[in-house]
Protein backbone atom coordinates (compact mmCIF):
# COMPACT_ATOMS: atom_id res chain seq x y z
CA UNK A 1 0.00 0.00 0.00
CA UNK A 2 2.75 2.70 0.80
CA UNK A 3 4.81 1.57 -2.64
CA UNK A 4 1.64 2.38 -4.41
CA UNK A 5 0.58 5.56 -2.62
CA UNK A 6 3.98 6.92 -2.64
CA UNK A 7 4.12 5.39 -7.55
CA UNK A 8 0.74 7.73 -7.02
CA UNK A 9 2.34 10.69 -5.65
CA UNK A 10 5.17 10.68 -7.58
CA UNK A 11 3.10 10.54 -10.49
CA UNK A 12 1.16 13.64 -9.38
CA UNK A 13 4.08 15.40 -8.87
CA UNK A 14 5.57 14.63 -12.06
CA UNK A 15 2.50 15.72 -14.11
CA UNK A 16 2.21 18.88 -12.18
CA UNK A 17 5.68 19.77 -12.70
CA UNK A 18 5.06 19.43 -16.64
CA UNK A 19 1.90 21.46 -16.30
CA UNK A 20 4.38 23.86 -14.45
CA UNK A 21 7.04 23.85 -16.63
CA UNK A 22 4.15 24.50 -19.72
CA UNK A 23 2.95 27.38 -17.74
CA UNK A 24 6.10 28.83 -18.89
CA UNK A 25 4.96 30.92 -22.06
CA UNK A 26 8.87 31.44 -23.25
CA UNK A 27 8.93 27.31 -23.13
CA UNK A 28 5.33 26.77 -25.26
CA UNK A 29 7.03 29.10 -27.48
CA UNK A 30 10.27 26.99 -27.85
CA UNK A 31 7.93 23.91 -28.53
CA UNK A 32 5.42 25.48 -30.99
CA UNK A 33 7.98 26.92 -32.58
CA UNK A 34 9.61 23.70 -32.78
CA UNK A 35 6.54 22.01 -34.54
CA UNK A 36 6.04 24.91 -36.75
CA UNK A 37 9.75 24.13 -37.93
CA UNK A 38 8.84 20.38 -38.50
CA UNK A 39 5.35 21.38 -40.12
CA UNK A 40 7.38 23.24 -42.74
CA UNK A 41 9.67 20.64 -43.41
CA UNK A 42 7.02 17.88 -44.03
CA UNK A 43 4.57 20.68 -46.62
CA UNK A 44 8.01 20.79 -47.97
CA UNK A 45 8.65 16.80 -48.01
CA UNK A 46 5.57 16.13 -49.72
CA UNK A 47 5.26 18.32 -52.36
CA UNK A 48 8.48 17.34 -53.21
CA UNK A 49 7.06 13.83 -52.98
CA UNK A 50 4.13 14.60 -55.01
CA UNK A 51 6.20 16.04 -57.80
CA UNK A 52 6.31 19.33 -57.12
CA UNK A 53 9.30 21.45 -58.41
CA UNK A 54 11.63 22.56 -55.85
CA UNK A 55 10.72 26.46 -56.26
CA UNK A 56 7.20 25.68 -55.55
CA UNK A 57 7.69 23.48 -53.01
CA UNK A 58 9.56 25.96 -50.98
CA UNK A 59 7.25 28.86 -51.88
CA UNK A 60 4.49 26.43 -50.70
CA UNK A 61 5.62 25.61 -47.62
CA UNK A 62 6.90 28.91 -46.69
CA UNK A 63 3.01 30.27 -47.18
CA UNK A 64 1.65 27.66 -45.10
CA UNK A 65 4.53 27.78 -42.74
CA UNK A 66 3.55 31.20 -41.76
CA UNK A 67 -0.32 30.58 -41.65
CA UNK A 68 0.62 27.58 -39.17
CA UNK A 69 3.17 29.49 -37.25
CA UNK A 70 0.55 32.38 -36.34
CA UNK A 71 -2.27 30.22 -35.49
CA UNK A 72 -0.14 27.66 -33.24
CA UNK A 73 1.65 31.25 -31.58
CA UNK A 74 -1.44 33.10 -31.21
CA UNK A 75 -3.91 30.24 -29.70
CA UNK A 76 -1.48 28.20 -27.20
CA UNK A 77 1.64 30.50 -26.36
CA UNK A 78 -0.08 33.99 -26.64
CA UNK A 79 -3.40 32.96 -25.82
CA UNK A 80 -4.60 35.66 -28.47
CA UNK A 81 -6.75 34.49 -31.28
CA UNK A 82 -7.64 37.64 -32.95
CA UNK A 83 -7.60 36.87 -36.86
CA UNK A 84 -6.56 40.73 -37.23
CA UNK A 85 -3.36 40.38 -35.85
CA UNK A 86 -1.79 38.73 -39.00
CA UNK A 87 -1.16 42.17 -40.23
CA UNK A 88 1.18 42.70 -37.60
CA UNK A 89 2.49 39.26 -37.58
CA UNK A 90 3.58 39.08 -41.44
CA UNK A 91 5.98 42.20 -41.60
CA UNK A 92 7.62 41.16 -38.42
CA UNK A 93 7.75 37.73 -39.26
CA UNK A 94 9.33 39.69 -42.28
CA UNK A 95 11.87 41.30 -40.04
CA UNK A 96 12.56 38.17 -37.89
CA UNK A 97 13.75 36.47 -41.44
CA UNK A 98 16.18 39.23 -42.40
CA UNK A 99 17.55 39.32 -38.69
CA UNK A 100 18.57 35.89 -39.19
CA UNK A 101 19.92 36.33 -41.82
CA UNK A 102 21.85 39.23 -41.15
CA UNK A 103 23.17 36.63 -37.96
CA UNK A 104 23.99 34.60 -39.96
CA UNK A 105 26.07 36.85 -42.87
CA UNK A 106 28.06 38.22 -39.40
CA UNK A 107 28.63 34.66 -37.96
CA UNK A 108 30.50 33.50 -41.69
CA UNK A 109 32.52 36.75 -41.95
CA UNK A 110 34.23 35.74 -38.39
CA UNK A 111 35.00 32.55 -39.68
CA UNK A 112 32.18 29.90 -38.38
CA UNK A 113 30.94 27.27 -41.69
CA UNK A 114 27.37 27.55 -42.57
CA UNK A 115 26.19 24.57 -40.57
CA UNK A 116 28.01 26.09 -37.36
CA UNK A 117 26.67 29.60 -38.24
CA UNK A 118 23.02 28.62 -39.00
CA UNK A 119 23.26 26.66 -35.37
CA UNK A 120 24.37 29.23 -33.50
CA UNK A 121 22.10 31.71 -35.19
CA UNK A 122 18.88 30.01 -33.92
CA UNK A 123 19.59 31.35 -30.43
CA UNK A 124 19.26 34.95 -30.62
CA UNK A 125 16.85 34.52 -33.99
CA UNK A 126 14.95 32.50 -30.97
CA UNK A 127 15.25 36.06 -28.63
CA UNK A 128 14.43 38.58 -30.99
CA UNK A 129 11.08 36.74 -32.44
CA UNK A 130 9.72 35.81 -28.97
CA UNK A 131 10.04 39.26 -28.10
CA UNK A 132 8.82 40.98 -31.06
CA UNK A 133 5.84 38.75 -31.19
CA UNK A 134 4.97 39.12 -27.58
CA UNK A 135 5.08 42.89 -27.25
CA UNK A 136 4.64 43.93 -30.93
CA UNK A 137 2.25 41.19 -32.59
CA UNK A 138 0.61 39.40 -29.80
CA UNK A 139 0.72 41.99 -27.58
CA UNK A 140 -2.89 42.72 -24.81
CA UNK A 141 -4.38 46.08 -23.81
CA UNK A 142 -4.43 45.61 -19.85
CA UNK A 143 -7.90 45.80 -18.61
CA UNK A 144 -9.03 48.57 -16.28
CA UNK A 145 -9.13 48.16 -12.67
CA UNK A 146 -12.81 47.87 -11.83
CA UNK A 147 -12.92 51.22 -9.73
CA UNK A 148 -11.94 52.90 -13.09
CA UNK A 149 -14.86 51.41 -15.19
CA UNK A 150 -17.38 54.14 -15.45
CA UNK A 151 -20.99 52.34 -15.47
CA UNK A 152 -23.54 53.98 -16.85
CA UNK A 153 -27.19 53.38 -15.66
CA UNK A 154 -30.37 53.24 -17.59
CA UNK A 155 -33.46 51.97 -17.07
CA UNK A 156 -34.24 48.64 -17.87
CA UNK A 157 -36.92 48.52 -20.69
CA UNK A 158 -40.78 47.81 -19.68
CA UNK A 159 -41.65 44.51 -20.61
CA UNK A 160 -44.73 44.42 -22.35
CA UNK A 161 -47.67 42.30 -22.42
CA UNK A 162 -49.70 41.74 -25.57
CA UNK A 163 -46.91 43.33 -27.48
CA UNK A 164 -47.64 45.46 -30.68
CA UNK A 165 -45.84 43.98 -33.11
CA UNK A 166 -44.87 45.02 -36.84
CA UNK A 167 -43.40 42.31 -39.65
CA UNK A 168 -41.49 44.24 -42.57
CA UNK A 169 -41.16 41.76 -45.57
CA UNK A 170 -39.00 43.25 -48.23
CA UNK A 171 -40.28 41.92 -51.65
CA UNK A 172 -39.01 42.10 -55.08
CA UNK A 173 -40.39 39.88 -57.91
CA UNK A 174 -41.88 37.66 -55.32
CA UNK A 175 -45.16 36.34 -57.23
CA UNK A 176 -44.16 32.41 -56.41
CA UNK A 177 -43.79 32.67 -53.15
CA UNK A 178 -45.93 35.21 -51.45
CA UNK A 179 -49.36 33.76 -51.28
CA UNK A 180 -47.54 31.14 -49.27
CA UNK A 181 -45.51 33.93 -46.85
CA UNK A 182 -48.83 35.61 -46.61
CA UNK A 183 -50.88 32.51 -45.37
CA UNK A 184 -47.92 31.40 -43.18
CA UNK A 185 -47.33 34.95 -41.46
CA UNK A 186 -51.22 35.35 -40.43
CA UNK A 187 -51.29 31.79 -39.09
CA UNK A 188 -48.36 32.41 -37.05
CA UNK A 189 -49.99 36.12 -36.13
CA UNK A 190 -53.20 34.91 -35.31
CA UNK A 191 -51.64 32.25 -32.59
CA UNK A 192 -49.59 34.55 -31.37
CA UNK A 193 -52.60 36.90 -30.72
CA UNK A 194 -54.85 33.66 -29.71
CA UNK A 195 -52.18 33.40 -26.46
CA UNK A 196 -51.75 37.09 -25.63
CA UNK A 197 -48.11 37.49 -26.88
CA UNK A 198 -48.87 40.42 -29.20
CA UNK A 199 -51.47 42.38 -29.34
CA UNK A 200 -54.69 42.69 -31.98
CA UNK A 201 -53.13 46.16 -33.51
CA UNK A 202 -50.11 43.96 -34.61
CA UNK A 203 -49.61 44.62 -38.71
CA UNK A 204 -47.49 42.36 -41.18
CA UNK A 205 -45.73 45.46 -43.95
CA UNK A 206 -45.07 44.25 -47.13
CA UNK A 207 -42.68 46.78 -48.91
CA UNK A 208 -42.59 46.31 -52.94
CA UNK A 209 -39.42 47.21 -53.97
CA UNK A 210 -40.45 48.17 -57.71
CA UNK A 211 -41.35 44.60 -58.99
CA UNK A 212 -42.12 43.66 -62.35
CA UNK A 213 -44.62 41.10 -61.76
CA UNK A 214 -47.81 40.69 -59.85
CA UNK A 215 -46.30 40.91 -56.28
CA UNK A 216 -48.15 44.43 -55.71
CA UNK A 217 -51.30 43.28 -56.72
CA UNK A 218 -51.02 40.40 -54.26
CA UNK A 219 -50.07 42.68 -51.45
CA UNK A 220 -53.48 44.60 -52.87
CA UNK A 221 -55.41 41.39 -52.68
CA UNK A 222 -54.02 40.35 -49.04
CA UNK A 223 -55.17 43.84 -47.82
CA UNK A 224 -58.45 43.72 -48.72
CA UNK A 225 -58.55 40.10 -47.15
CA UNK A 226 -57.48 41.49 -44.00
CA UNK A 227 -57.34 44.68 -42.86
CA UNK A 228 -53.84 43.57 -40.66
CA UNK A 229 -51.66 43.43 -44.19
CA UNK A 230 -50.18 46.60 -45.26
CA UNK A 231 -48.56 47.55 -48.61
CA UNK A 232 -45.86 49.95 -49.11
CA UNK A 233 -44.99 50.38 -52.82
CA UNK A 234 -41.36 52.20 -53.94
CA UNK A 235 -41.15 54.14 -56.90
CA UNK A 236 -38.92 52.45 -58.48
CA UNK A 237 -36.09 48.77 -57.09
CA UNK A 238 -34.25 50.83 -54.86
CA UNK A 239 -32.25 47.78 -52.95
CA UNK A 240 -33.04 45.06 -50.17
CA UNK A 241 -31.51 47.56 -47.54
CA UNK A 242 -33.71 50.22 -48.54
CA UNK A 243 -36.37 48.62 -49.45
CA UNK A 244 -35.87 47.28 -45.39
CA UNK A 245 -35.09 50.56 -44.33
CA UNK A 246 -38.97 52.27 -46.23
CA UNK A 247 -40.47 49.50 -43.98
CA UNK A 248 -38.72 50.35 -40.56
CA UNK A 249 -39.34 53.79 -40.96
CA UNK A 250 -42.95 53.42 -41.73
CA UNK A 251 -44.05 50.66 -39.35
CA UNK A 252 -45.28 51.73 -35.95
CA UNK A 253 -44.72 48.77 -33.03
CA UNK A 254 -43.27 48.50 -29.89
CA UNK A 255 -41.29 45.90 -31.62
CA UNK A 256 -40.43 45.58 -35.36
CA UNK A 257 -39.45 42.26 -36.78
CA UNK A 258 -37.49 42.59 -40.31
CA UNK A 259 -37.33 39.10 -42.56
CA UNK A 260 -37.16 37.83 -46.32
CA UNK A 261 -40.26 36.72 -47.92
CA UNK A 262 -38.47 33.64 -49.32
CA UNK A 263 -39.71 31.91 -46.39
CA UNK A 264 -36.17 30.25 -45.69
CA UNK A 265 -36.10 31.75 -42.63
CA UNK A 266 -37.79 30.21 -39.32
CA UNK A 267 -41.15 32.22 -38.79
CA UNK A 268 -41.86 30.58 -35.75
CA UNK A 269 -38.48 31.67 -33.92
CA UNK A 270 -40.44 35.45 -34.18
CA UNK A 271 -42.14 34.06 -30.98
CA UNK A 272 -38.81 33.39 -29.03
CA UNK A 273 -37.81 37.17 -29.89
CA UNK A 274 -41.02 38.51 -29.10
CA UNK A 275 -39.85 36.42 -25.24
CA UNK A 276 -36.43 37.90 -25.56
CA UNK A 277 -37.82 41.46 -25.92
CA UNK A 278 -39.97 41.21 -22.97
CA UNK A 279 -37.05 40.33 -20.91
CA UNK A 280 -35.66 43.30 -22.10
CA UNK A 281 -33.67 42.75 -24.86
CA UNK A 282 -34.00 45.91 -27.56
CA UNK A 283 -32.00 44.01 -30.27
CA UNK A 284 -32.64 40.03 -30.87
CA UNK A 285 -30.71 38.35 -33.75
CA UNK A 286 -31.64 35.51 -35.65
CA UNK A 287 -28.68 33.66 -36.65
CA UNK A 288 -28.49 30.21 -37.97
CA UNK A 289 -27.07 27.31 -35.98
CA UNK A 290 -25.33 25.64 -39.05
CA UNK A 291 -24.85 25.82 -42.68
CA UNK A 292 -25.62 21.90 -43.54
CA UNK A 293 -27.90 22.36 -46.32
CA UNK A 294 -25.51 25.03 -47.77
CA UNK A 295 -23.47 23.89 -50.86
CA UNK A 296 -19.43 23.64 -50.39
CA UNK A 297 -19.08 26.63 -52.50
CA UNK A 298 -21.63 28.45 -50.59
CA UNK A 299 -20.24 27.06 -47.20
CA UNK A 300 -16.75 28.39 -48.24
CA UNK A 301 -17.26 31.57 -49.45
CA UNK A 302 -20.00 32.45 -46.60
CA UNK A 303 -17.47 31.56 -43.98
CA UNK A 304 -14.65 33.44 -45.96
CA UNK A 305 -16.97 36.57 -46.15
CA UNK A 306 -17.55 36.77 -42.37
CA UNK A 307 -13.99 36.38 -41.48
CA UNK A 308 -12.56 38.54 -44.05
CA UNK A 309 -14.97 41.30 -42.60
CA UNK A 310 -13.66 40.43 -39.51
CA UNK A 311 -9.77 40.98 -40.50
CA UNK A 312 -10.98 44.03 -41.83
CA UNK A 313 -12.66 45.51 -38.25
CA UNK A 314 -16.03 45.46 -39.52
CA UNK A 315 -18.17 44.51 -36.29
CA UNK A 316 -20.69 41.54 -37.46
CA UNK A 317 -22.60 38.67 -36.02
CA UNK A 318 -21.51 35.57 -37.82
CA UNK A 319 -23.91 33.88 -39.71
CA UNK A 320 -27.04 36.16 -39.23
CA UNK A 321 -28.36 38.49 -42.29
CA UNK A 322 -31.37 40.65 -42.26
CA UNK A 323 -33.72 38.37 -39.75
CA UNK A 324 -33.80 40.53 -36.43
CA UNK A 325 -36.26 41.87 -33.65
CA UNK A 326 -35.89 46.01 -33.03
CA UNK A 327 -37.41 48.11 -30.27
CA UNK A 328 -38.76 51.12 -31.65
CA UNK A 329 -36.23 53.05 -29.84
CA UNK A 330 -33.67 51.53 -31.87
CA UNK A 331 -35.51 52.01 -35.18
CA UNK A 332 -35.56 55.71 -34.05
CA UNK A 333 -31.68 55.92 -33.58
CA UNK A 334 -31.45 54.62 -36.95
CA UNK A 335 -32.93 57.15 -38.70
CA UNK A 336 -29.90 59.09 -37.84
CA UNK A 337 -27.76 57.25 -39.82
CA UNK A 338 -28.10 58.97 -43.24
CA UNK A 339 -25.18 57.38 -45.61
CA UNK A 340 -26.32 56.73 -48.93
CA UNK A 341 -24.34 53.33 -48.76
CA UNK A 342 -26.38 51.17 -46.27
CA UNK A 343 -25.05 48.15 -44.65
CA UNK A 344 -27.51 47.04 -42.20
CA UNK A 345 -26.01 44.08 -41.24
CA UNK A 346 -22.93 46.28 -39.96
CA UNK A 347 -24.78 49.36 -38.68
CA UNK A 348 -27.36 47.51 -36.42
CA UNK A 349 -24.28 45.85 -33.87
CA UNK A 350 -22.89 49.70 -33.92
CA UNK A 351 -26.08 51.03 -32.47
CA UNK A 352 -24.83 48.82 -29.32
CA UNK A 353 -28.37 48.43 -26.92
CA UNK A 354 -28.70 45.52 -24.83
CA UNK A 355 -28.78 42.12 -27.56
CA UNK A 356 -29.03 38.70 -27.63
CA UNK A 357 -29.46 36.13 -30.74
CA UNK A 358 -32.48 33.10 -30.88
CA UNK A 359 -30.81 29.98 -33.26
CA UNK A 360 -32.62 28.08 -36.20
CA UNK A 361 -31.72 25.92 -39.03
CA UNK A 362 -32.63 28.01 -42.48
CA UNK A 363 -34.59 26.45 -44.87
CA UNK A 364 -34.45 25.95 -48.84
CA UNK A 365 -36.37 28.34 -50.84
CA UNK A 366 -39.93 27.64 -51.10
CA UNK A 367 -40.32 29.03 -54.62
CA UNK A 368 -39.05 31.49 -56.94
CA UNK A 369 -35.30 32.21 -57.61
CA UNK A 370 -32.56 33.76 -55.29
CA UNK A 371 -32.49 37.38 -55.55
CA UNK A 372 -28.88 37.53 -54.27
CA UNK A 373 -26.35 35.90 -56.89
CA UNK A 374 -22.59 35.56 -56.80
CA UNK A 375 -22.57 39.19 -58.33
CA UNK A 376 -25.10 40.70 -55.23
CA UNK A 377 -22.98 38.92 -53.02
CA UNK A 378 -19.41 39.77 -54.13
CA UNK A 379 -21.14 43.48 -54.15
CA UNK A 380 -23.06 43.32 -50.45
CA UNK A 381 -19.55 42.13 -49.56
CA UNK A 382 -17.39 45.63 -50.99
CA UNK A 383 -20.13 47.34 -49.43
CA UNK A 384 -19.81 46.22 -45.99
CA UNK A 385 -16.01 46.57 -46.11
CA UNK A 386 -15.87 50.23 -47.77
CA UNK A 387 -18.67 51.53 -45.73
CA UNK A 388 -17.07 50.38 -42.24
CA UNK A 389 -13.12 49.84 -42.59
CA UNK A 390 -10.50 52.08 -43.99
CA UNK A 391 -8.37 49.07 -43.70
CA UNK A 392 -8.10 48.47 -47.31
CA UNK A 393 -6.35 52.55 -47.36
CA UNK A 394 -4.05 51.12 -44.96
CA UNK A 395 -3.41 47.80 -46.55
CA UNK A 396 -2.72 50.25 -49.52
CA UNK A 397 0.47 51.87 -47.53
CA UNK A 398 1.62 48.44 -46.02
CA UNK A 399 1.79 46.85 -49.35
CA UNK A 400 3.84 50.11 -50.98
CA UNK A 401 6.21 50.02 -48.04
CA UNK A 402 6.69 46.18 -48.49
CA UNK A 403 7.27 47.06 -52.44
CA UNK A 404 9.27 49.33 -51.74
CA UNK A 405 11.83 47.19 -49.42
CA UNK A 406 11.83 44.41 -51.43
CA UNK A 407 13.00 46.78 -54.72
CA UNK A 408 15.33 47.63 -52.67
CA UNK A 409 16.64 44.39 -51.30
CA UNK A 410 16.87 43.19 -55.09
CA UNK A 411 19.06 46.41 -56.00
CA UNK A 412 21.45 45.60 -53.07
CA UNK A 413 21.22 42.07 -54.32
CA UNK A 414 22.51 42.71 -57.71
CA UNK A 415 25.20 45.31 -56.36
CA UNK A 416 26.22 42.76 -54.63
CA UNK A 417 26.41 39.77 -57.35
CA UNK A 418 27.77 42.08 -59.98
CA UNK A 419 30.96 43.32 -57.67
CA UNK A 420 31.30 40.65 -54.94
CA UNK A 421 30.56 37.29 -56.75
CA UNK A 422 31.46 38.76 -60.16
CA UNK A 423 27.89 37.73 -61.89
CA UNK A 424 25.24 38.99 -63.41
CA UNK A 425 21.27 37.71 -63.39
CA UNK A 426 20.77 36.92 -67.48
CA UNK A 427 17.68 37.42 -68.89
CA UNK A 428 15.07 40.02 -69.20
CA UNK A 429 12.60 38.65 -66.32
CA UNK A 430 14.27 40.18 -63.24
CA UNK A 431 13.25 43.32 -65.22
CA UNK A 432 10.18 42.94 -67.04
CA UNK A 433 8.22 40.53 -63.76
CA UNK A 434 9.16 43.55 -61.35
CA UNK A 435 7.22 46.26 -63.70
CA UNK A 436 4.47 44.27 -64.57
CA UNK A 437 4.11 43.35 -60.72
CA UNK A 438 4.72 47.13 -59.66
CA UNK A 439 2.09 47.91 -62.16
CA UNK A 440 -0.56 45.99 -61.44
CA UNK A 441 -0.33 47.33 -57.27
CA UNK A 442 -1.00 50.53 -59.21
CA UNK A 443 -3.59 49.57 -60.29
CA UNK A 444 -5.57 47.79 -57.31
CA UNK A 445 -4.05 50.40 -55.24
CA UNK A 446 -6.18 53.27 -57.85
CA UNK A 447 -8.94 50.88 -58.33
CA UNK A 448 -9.70 51.13 -54.07
CA UNK A 449 -9.25 54.68 -54.20
CA UNK A 450 -11.93 55.16 -56.96
CA UNK A 451 -14.35 52.83 -54.68
CA UNK A 452 -14.32 55.27 -51.86
CA UNK A 453 -14.26 58.38 -54.12
CA UNK A 454 -16.93 56.93 -55.66
CA UNK A 455 -19.19 56.17 -52.01
CA UNK A 456 -17.85 60.31 -51.55
CA UNK A 457 -19.25 61.21 -54.65
CA UNK A 458 -22.57 59.38 -53.61
CA UNK A 459 -22.66 60.68 -49.96
CA UNK A 460 -22.33 64.24 -50.96
CA UNK A 461 -25.28 63.86 -53.15
CA UNK A 462 -27.62 63.39 -50.26
CA UNK A 463 -30.22 61.69 -52.28
CA UNK A 464 -33.11 60.01 -50.56
CA UNK A 465 -33.32 56.35 -49.59
CA UNK A 466 -36.24 55.38 -51.44
CA UNK A 467 -39.54 57.37 -53.05
CA UNK A 468 -42.75 56.09 -51.59
CA UNK A 469 -45.35 55.74 -54.81
CA UNK A 470 -48.20 54.70 -52.96
CA UNK A 471 -49.74 52.69 -49.52
CA UNK A 472 -52.49 50.51 -48.77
Amino acid sequence: MVIRNKSRFLKTVGLNWFIDILNIQFIRFLIVGTINTGFSYGVYALLLFLGSQYQIASLGSLILGIVFSFKTQGKYVFKNVDNTLFLRFLPCWIIIYFFNIYIISKLLLIGFDAYQAGAIGIIPTTLFSYGLQKWIVFKKHKALPVNEITLIKTNQPKLFMNTHLAIVVPCYNEEDVLPETNRRLLALMASMQNTGLISEASRIYYVDDGSRDNTWQLITDFNKENPCVRGIKLSRNRGHQNALLAGLFNAEADAIVSIDADLQDDINVIKDMIHRFNEGHEIVYGVRSSRKKDSFFKRFTAQFYYRLLKIMGVDLIYNHADYRLMSQRVVDCLRGYREVNLFLRGIIPHLGFRATTVFYERNARFAGESKYPLSKMLALAAEGITSFSVMPLRMITWLGIIVSVGSLLMVIWIVFGKYYLQATIPGWASSVIPIYFIGGVQLLSIGILGEYLSKIYMETKQRPHYLIEETI
